[in-house]
């Protein structure tokens, strides 16, 4: 059993091996716009994982650099 197929993520709504779609960055708070990049050290930034069911379209989302070894390359 190859380590992609033994770690795979399936969609729980249908059972179909979830896609990775990427890193995606996500932040909180109020862009300070007229503070340009020095505002954004205000601003609580997380980047997870995102992985996409190809038939219905749910996502999930997880933390990035925490479980990787747990799921497909």
């Amino acid at each position: 059993m190859s380590s992609s197929s033994r770690n795979a993520l399936n969609c729980h709504r249908c059972n179909k091996e979830l896609t990775y779609i990427g890193t995606k960055k996500f932040h909180e708070g109020t862009r300070w716009g007229i503070l340009g990049d020095l505002g954004e050290l205000f601003v609580n930034k997380e980047k997870f994982d995102v992985y996409c069911c190809p038939k219905c379209g749910r996502v999930e989302f997880f933390v990035d650099g925490i479980g990787e070894d747990l799921r497909p390359q």
